[in-house]
């Protein structure tokens, strides 16, 4: 029955007689397959695939010479394959009775290694009645696997030979987890432009713990946050900035490692002059390295860091420990609780746990660790406070007001229509002053203001990838706008009009149709005219040329291109 019969038919009937056709078409395609795949086994034994197509893999040949499908193809070759090492599953796949997808996955988990070829094609001490036909017997694992990729679905089929493999395996898994430890490798490579390089491989254990956590830690991009033109899709960094947590997250805690009795923290070594931005002359210092003070006033809030702060001219150690600058557990749950949503920049949607306490007035200048001089921020939006120009005002509990100042400082005492200054931008400002821009390409929405020129090179080579990905994306955009705009009308509701045949026009007729046209070209012969020479010095074409016109005569007196003046 067609389908299309079926229209006001009730939805009982229209799905019955979608099913039969569709269960008639499955049933066709399993029937070709096995055709398919009896031929090419029948190739594979007398070597034409070598002989006559000139190909070494099935699967080349398939492709290349009958445009299979690549999974089909790649079915199909398999199974021809390990044809003669399992020749129950072939006989399954050959004769109609399981799928070729099936068994194709059969053959090759079978075939991954000795113990599991071997154990498939031993007989069992007594035949094993089918799970599913009390009265068929399977004389070998392979024929119970038969009966598997026949009756039985994909997740099955994979569970039931993932316990066969788990079964075999015994103490070679334990082996196979020292040769996994023995292969394990990460190298961290510091790039010479501020950024570290991580590449290597984890065990399986490793990397699935790793991998666990990640999905842990970052939270699934929001509907709004997904980036449809697939450019720098935000899990990434995420996953990223998940590791830094961790690491600062386990460095800080007292269960970490120790060397020296000292966790994996780095060490800030400066005086509280430097640190309070005088000019002393004097450089801090990161892991014995020099920073700027910038950096370091950045580092001395962050609880991965240990400052060590002492007075120059005494060379007395300041007391401001963890205690002092950093947020105790009750203080920092009372945070949380006031910002619920995560960091106080505007539209940022990292998790509260990810953030850190910034000090809107810095300790080192005399700011308390309490709640009022508190607010939460990213590791990101938390830099960029750092940074020139920027000022925060809390207004209340978990709120703020984030103002940057384009040509000066931050002044104290801001209200909340800005400092009184005319080129003061909040945050909510600039981020949608820098969405409108042709800038925005990174997942944390830097402003192209901030692209420092030791990190540019790095910074225009991503931008310049994700704008090919743009350009790419409103090519197909476009096109399938124009196949939307322009797709052939219904012809049956609008028939096209008959065209006309057109009528001969008689010798000699004048009329050459609808302007505009072009009267009989000029050839300009050597020795005539040259640099100057104008179309009245031209000789009007004559006889057979490439686009010759009709040996009559021509009056000279009248311009080539009249066509009237032809006799």
């Amino acid at each position: 029955m067609a389908i299309a019969a079926l229209t006001g038919t009730d939805k009982q009937t229209q799905a019955r007689a979608i099913r039969a056709t569709l269960d008639q078409a499955a049933a066709g395609i399993n029937a070709f397959h096995a055709q398919v795949l009896s031929a090419v086994i029948a190739m594979k034994e007398q070597n034409l695939h070598r002989s006559e197509f000139g190909f070494s893999a099935l699967f080349d040949l398939l492709k290349s010479q009958f445009d299979f499908h690549n999974s089909t193809a790649a079915d199909i070759a398999v199974i021809a394959k390990l044809s003669r090492k399992f020749g129950v599953l072939t006989q399954a796949a050959t004769t109609g009775q399981a799928r070729i997808d099936q068994v194709a996955y059969a053959v090759r988990q079978l075939e991954k290694t000795p113990a599991m070829r071997l154990f498939a094609r031993t007989p069992f001490r007594a035949p094993v009645p089918s799970p599913f036909d009390s009265e068929t017997l399977c004389a070998t694992p392979e024929a119970l696997i038969a009966q598997y990729c026949q009756y039985a679905p994909f997740k099955d089929l994979q569970r039931h030979l993932n316990e066969l493999a788990a079964q075999l395996a015994d103490e070679s898994e334990l082996f196979d987890g020292l040769g996994e430890q023995s292969l394990q490798w990460i190298e961290v490579t510091e790039t010479g432009n501020g950024m570290w390089s991580l590449s290597g491989e984890l065990s399986d254990d490793t990397g699935r713990l790793l991998d666990k956590y990640l999905k842990t830690a970052c939270p699934p991009p929001r509907q709004d946050e997904t980036d449809t033109e697939g450019v720098l899709p935000a899990a990434p960094n995420r996953h990223a900035e998940a590791l830094h947590q961790l690491l600062a997250g386990y460095g800080s805690s007292s269960e970490a490692a120790t060397r020296h009795g000292h966790t994996a923290t780095l060490n800030l070594t400066v005086d509280i002059e430097t640190l309070q931005g005088k000019d002393t002359g004097r450089t801090p210092l990161l892991e014995s390295q020099p920073i700027s003070v910038a950096r370091a006033r950045l580092l001395a809030c962050e609880g991965v860091v240990i400052p060590s702060v002492f007075n120059f001219k005494t060379g007395e150690a300041i007391e401001l420990g963890r205690a002092a600058r950093l947020p105790n557990a009750a203080l920092r749950r009372k945070l949380e609780l006031e910002q619920p949503e995560g960091c106080a920049w505007s539209g940022c949607s990292l998790p509260i746990a990810w953030t850190e306490a910034h000090h809107i007035t810095h300790w080192a200048d005399g700011g308390i660790t309490n709640a009022q001089n508190l607010i939460l921020l990213c590791r990101f939006h938390h830099g960029r406070i750092h940074t020139a120009g920027w000022s925060v005002e809390k207004t209340g509990p978990g709120q703020a007001i984030i103002t940057h100042h384009e040509d000066h400082e931050a002044q104290g005492g801001m209200a909340t229509d800005g400092c009184g200054c005319s080129d003061w931008r909040t945050d909510q400002d600039l981020d949608a002053e820098h969405r409108a821009d042709d800038f925005d390409y990174f997942p944390t929405g830097l402003y192209r203001s901030e692209w420092s020129e030791n990190m540019k090179f790095d910074l225009d080579a991503r931008a310049e990838a994700a704008e090919q990905d743009r350009a790419l994306a409103a090519m197909r955009a476009a096109r399938v706008k124009c196949r939307a705009k322009f797709a052939p009308a219904n012809t049956q509701a609008n028939p096209p009009a008959p065209v006309q045949p057109k009528t001969p026009e008689p010798a000699g007729s004048s009329d050459l149709g609808d302007p505009p046209f072009l009267g009989c070209p000029s050839r300009w012969r050597p020795g005539r005219g040259g640099k100057g020479t104008n179309a009245s010095q031209l000789e009007p074409q004559v006889g057979s040329g490439p686009s010759p016109c009709p040996a009559t005569k021509t009056n000279t007196s009248q311009t080539a291109t009249d066509p009237t003046q032809r006799q």
